[in-house]
């Protein structure tokens, strides 16, 4: 029995949908968007004047997945674009009603491929596995729900504490959750015969926050890992001159959620000639707030993923205090490319107590701490970043790609 991932957009649905494919296991990717060079698409874009093409060309390569054969992908464009288009224009209370309704016909869609295709085991993703798991047609379907992101519940609980210290930065950043989407993920938890979880962080909110029975027998436990075409291959870092600042990165949305009021607030406390901090990604907080650490800090905004190997290679650590994540990539990416990590637990399953230093809770006077540690012991950031690559290299593709067929085998698959 062969395996469907679903998924209308991308998070690492196509490095599931690559190592089911190497083996031997992948039925199709049904997705929204996907780019190659033989599509119809590219074809359109490559007669387009080159001012026009390039910024396309550069939009497309975001959905490209070189070595997942074509021939095993199914795009559906019109399950993603609308919402992802609401959203460029700034209507992202539209964006996310378009992507709820669209999430549930793509599950429907789902379910018909399933039942004429099938029998097939369903690998789907949260906020859009609901209607396909759901659905009688894929009754006799083996089911992976693979939740990417902790229970909502407990973002909405996570939400009134920071707006109770921090609420002007919360402008912008994701509102509470609705019941309806709660409600939702209950019904994947419910259907499904397994739930791979990317963190201990992920599988504990389930358990804490959900009412649905035997959820512990359920769960598994399925370390992402990185695109190491891009990150891979990184030189043994080199130590870090006591007269040299440290370079600190910080790499994801500017937002309130991923805690970057507590690294601001704790960059200022540090001398310029100690430390210097880079923040790369979409800023989601308001501009009145970012505008008194302007001169301080380095904002580039988003980049793109062809850019950020550079960006991290020149850094010396990755800074990420988030107060809810599934599993950041971002971590492991970092790591590879050979920096020491200062996260939070919630930020996911990245650095041990070699490679870097957790903080249980995103606090400004804890990430001050932990930012001085590391400048004041130069010996112990080399040793960090050291380790950073060495465990990286054990969370490789084939790793991954392991780990998804015991997942398969643990259903007898």
């Amino acid at each position: 029995m062969k395996t469907m991932v679903l998924h209308p957009g991308t998070q690492h649905s196509r490095q599931t949908a690559l190592a089911l494919q190497d083996l031997g296991q992948l039925h199709c990717l049904l997705t929204g968007l996907f780019d190659h060079p033989d599509s119809g698409v590219r074809s359109f874009v490559s007669r387009l004047p080159a001012p026009i093409a390039r910024p396309i060309e550069r939009e497309l390569s975001r959905f490209a997945s070189p070595l997942l054969d074509p021939a095993l992908v199914r795009a559906k464009p019109r399950f993603e674009l609308p919402e992802r288009l609401a959203t460029r224009l700034g209507a992202a209370r539209l964006g996310r009603a378009i992507d709820a309704a669209l999430n549930a016909r793509f599950g429907r869609y789902a379910a018909g491929l399933a039942e004429k295709e099938g029998p097939l085991v369903l690998w789907g993703y949260d906020d859009s596995a609901f209607a396909d798991f759901s659905d009688p047609r894929t009754a006799g379907c083996p089911k992976i729900l693979d939740r990417t992101i902790a229970d909502w519940r407990y973002w909405n609980e996570e939400i009134e504490r920071i707006a109770a210290t921090h609420g002007d930065w919360l402008s912008g950043d994701l509102p509470a959750m609705e019941d309806r989407k709660i409600a939702r993920n209950d019904i994947e938890y419910d259907c499904a015969d397994r739930i791979v979880c990317g963190s201990p962080f992920v599988a504990q909110s389930i358990l804490d926050y959900s009412p649905v029975p035997c959820l512990a027998e359920k769960l598994v436990q399925l370390p992402y890992t990185y695109d190491a075409a891009l990150f891979g291959g990184a030189q043994t870092p080199q130590p870090v001159d006591r007269n040299e600042p440290v370079r600190f990165l910080f790499a994801g949305q500017v937002s309130a959620r991923k805690g970057v009021q507590h690294l601001l607030e704790a960059i200022e406390r540090l001398p310029h000639t100690d430390a210097s901090l880079t923040l790369v990604g979409p800023v989601m907080v308001p501009e009145r707030m970012l505008a008194p650490y302007r001169d301080r800090v380095d904002i580039l905004g988003p980049v793109t993923r062809s850019e950020m190997p550079a960006i991290m290679r020149s850094h010396h650590a990755l800074v990420f205090p988030s107060h809810f994540e599934g599993s950041a990539i971002v971590l492991i990416e970092a790591m590879a490319s050979g920096l020491a990590v200062i996260q939070s637990t919630a930020a996911g399953l990245g650095a041990s107590k070699s490679s870097g230093i957790i903080r249980e809770r995103p606090d400004a006077d804890e990430l001050e701490k932990a930012m001085l540690a590391l400048i004041d012991d130069r010996d112990l950031l080399h040793a960090m970043r050291e380790a950073a690559m060495a465990e990286a290299a054990q969370r490789d593709f084939a790793n991954y790609r392991d780990g998804v067929g015991r997942v398969l085998a643990g259903l007898g698959i």
